[in-house]
This record gives structure tokens, C-alpha cells and sequence, in this order.
């Protein structure tokens, strides 16, 4: 067996018996976007009702709700932490715990998971930029183009090569940190700068283990594309990929 294989027969084991919590911590740990939907009703609505002027009322609606889906989703993050803290303990004890989901809103600790969840937008911001650069410059030309173009074929099929090559891109640059929250759980008192050195230490080494570890769920990630497998297949591969990341740990410390 590779070691993909045995990382995911380690995951199926850790989740057997509890494939059914693990899929309602994922439909919890969905709350931002349930909240989001609710919020963005009521700002179209709001505004709908007090401004007549269809323009003016999109404009302030755009800017409405761009700004309420970055509050909301940066001060719910840290159940983000919490969905990772529960996998991870879960593949090292055998137990998962909802409890875990909403353990960093525990007084003390939200902070902590708030600073560390934008310490990592931070330094991801300018490479996912880099890395969508040509997927963006192609839409402006679309637009500049016009017509027709934006709504035939050949726009649809570079668009969506656009989009996966961007996306890949911007996953293999954030594997320097793909141990990062999972150290954290065990080791709260880590400052962040240098948890992040840490994982970029330890990824030196690992990088072509991580990625080979997370491009072979790419057919469990196809299925997600029919929504309802999600219920699966996200706890599946969270739990795959936190126990890789603690074997990843444990190797590079072990090569010390």
C-alpha cells in the first residue's frame, strides 16, 4: 500500500462509528454561510424597501454585502479551528467531539484562532492573487470584448481551465502551511510567526508527500460537484488529510 492509501484506511477507521457526528459537525460548521444567506435577504430587502433609485440601491447593496460576508465570514472562522481541532483529536483518540467545533469561542482562545486565521489570509492574499492574475485579466478582456463572447463556448471552456489551473496553483503554494492548524492543537502556546516557520520547516520535506496526499481525493472531490456526497466525502478527507499532516509532523521530527 502507498502511503496514501494507508493515511485513508487510517481515516476510515478513525470515522467508523462516527460517520454520521462527523457529517453533522460538517452541516454545523457550515453556519457562516447559513448566516450569510439570511443577512444578504434581509440587506436586499432592506434596502429594496427605503431606496427607490434601482442604481443607487445596487450599488449600496454590492457594498452592503460584500462587507457583511467579510465580517461574518472572519469573526465565525474560528469554527474552522474548532472543525479541524475535532478530525485531528479524532484521528489521534478514536472520539470526536462536537464540543471541539465551538471550542475556540471558549473565552481566551477566540482571539487566538482569530489572529491565526488572518495571520494565514494575510500571507496567502498576495500569491492567490498572483495565482488568479490570468483568470481575472481574462475576464476584463471578455468584458472589454463584449457581445456574443462572453457567453459562448470558448469563453466558458478558458474560463473554467482558467479557474482550476488558478485554483491548483494557489493550493500547492498553501501546503508551506498545510500543518499549521493542526499544530496548533497541540500546541496552543506557539506564537504565530513562528508556527508558520514551523510548518514551512517541516513542509521542506513533506511537500511532494502533501500533495500527492491531497490531489488523490480528487475523485471523492469530483462527487462533491452532485452536492449531497459532500456529507461524506468532506469528513473523509478532513480526517485523511489531519492524520497525514500528523504523520508529516512526526517525520520531520523525527529527522532532527
Amino acid at each position: 500500500m502507498s502511503p496514501q492509501q494507508i493515511i485513508k484506511a487510517q481515516a476510515r477507521a478513525a470515522l467508523k462509528g462516527n460517520y454520521v457526528k462527523a457529517a453533522f459537525a460538517f452541516i454545523i460548521a457550515l453556519l457562516p454561510i447559513y448566516i450569510i444567506e439570511g443577512a444578504e435577504a434581509v440587506i436586499i430587502y432592506g434596502i429594496s424597501e427605503f431606496i427607490a433609485n434601482e442604481k443607487t440601491a445596487g450599488i449600496i447593496t454590492n457594498i452592503a454585502v460584500y462587507a457583511v460576508v467579510i465580517l461574518i465570514t472572519v469573526f465565525l472562522s474560528p469554527i474552522a479551528n474548532g472543525f479541524i481541532r475535532m478530525f485531528y483529536n479524532n484521528g489521534l483518540f478514536g472520539k470526536a467531539q462536537l464540543s471541539d467545533l465551538f471550542y475556540y469561542f471558549e473565552k481566551g482562545k477566540y482571539k487566538q484562532a482569530l489572529s491565526l486565521n488572518l495571520s494565514f489570509a494575510l500571507r496567502m492574499l498576495l500569491p492567490s492573487a498572483l495565482a488568479f492574475l490570468p483568470l481575472i485579466s481574462f475576464i476584463v478582456i471578455a468584458m472589454t470584448i463584449g457581445g456574443d463572447f462572453m457567453s459562448g463556448v470558448l469563453y466558458l471552456d478558458v474560463y473554467f481551465v482558467l479557474t482550476v489551473l488558478s485554483s491548483i496553483i494557489a493550493v500547492l503554494y498553501s501546503l508551506r502551511y498545510f500543518t499549521v492548524f493542526t499544530i496548533r492543537v497541540e500546541n496552543e502556546n506557539i506564537p504565530n510567526n513562528e508556527l508558520f516557520k514551523l510548518s514551512k520547516d517541516i513542509m521542506m520535506y513533506q511537500t511532494g508527500s502533501a500533495v500527492r496526499l491531497v490531489f488523490s481525493y480528487t475523485p471523492w472531490m469530483l462527487l462533491c460537484l452532485t452536492v449531497l456526497p459532500m456529507l461524506y466525502v468532506v469528513p473523509y478527507m478532513t480526517q485523511g488529510l489531519c492524520i497525514g499532516a500528523k504523520w508529516m509532523t512526526r517525520a520531520a521530527y523525527e529527522r532532527r
